[in-house]
């Protein structure tokens, strides 16, 4: 670190950008187009919602060690695994190790909606490089009519997360 050779004057930093990490859900409409909702509650809607977490590290582009536990309250009927990810007997927990890219400060996540995927809690724990990092806690609601136009934000759960744009503060003018 090197010392500031005119320490009367103030050094200026860049605003750090608001590190946040947000669950989300994507949903495939009836015609065809994709809306995005900053939510943890999934619609069951079979080959149309996806959800996933987005978690802000900041730094450089980088590869890290991931490890994700999700626990479901309920068991699966299917589980669609590549080699990366092992899961229990009981089919209510799967653990993924691997390799991913931080990029822009990002690293995120995704799955997509199957029938079988049981309705309840879902959990997802994730640990980068050796640290655990995040817990991102989703509820999974059955939706009968499968009705592709559902808005995850009108669903009814137990620890809703719905995100919100905050109103930026009026600046007054000195009278």
């Amino acid at each position: 670190m090197a010392q500031s050779t005119n320490p009367t004057t103030p050094v200026q930093t860049p605003a750090a950008k608001p590190v946040r990490s947000i669950p989300y859900v994507s949903i495939t409409g009836e015609d065809g187009k994709q809306r995005h909702y900053e939510t943890n509650a999934i619609p069951l809607l079979f080959h149309r919602a996806c959800f996933g977490w987005r978690m802000y590290l900041g730094g450089p582009n980088r590869v890290v060690s991931l490890k994700e536990v999700l626990t479901t309250s309920q068991p699966a009927e299917q589980v669609i695994a590549g080699p990366e990810t092992e899961v229990s007997d009981d089919k209510t927990k799967a653990t993924t190790r691997m390799l991913e890219r931080v990029q822009d400060g990002v690293l995120q996540r995704s799955w997509c909606i199957i029938p079988g995927d049981p309705p309840g809690t879902y959990t997802y724990d994730v640990s980068i490089d050796g640290e655990p990092r995040g817990e991102f806690v989703f509820c999974a609601i059955e939706v009968p009519d499968q009705n592709p136009n559902t808005d995850p934000r009108d669903l009814s759960c137990p620890n809703k997360f719905n995100a919100v744009e905050r109103a930026h503060p009026q600046i007054r003018k000195a009278s």
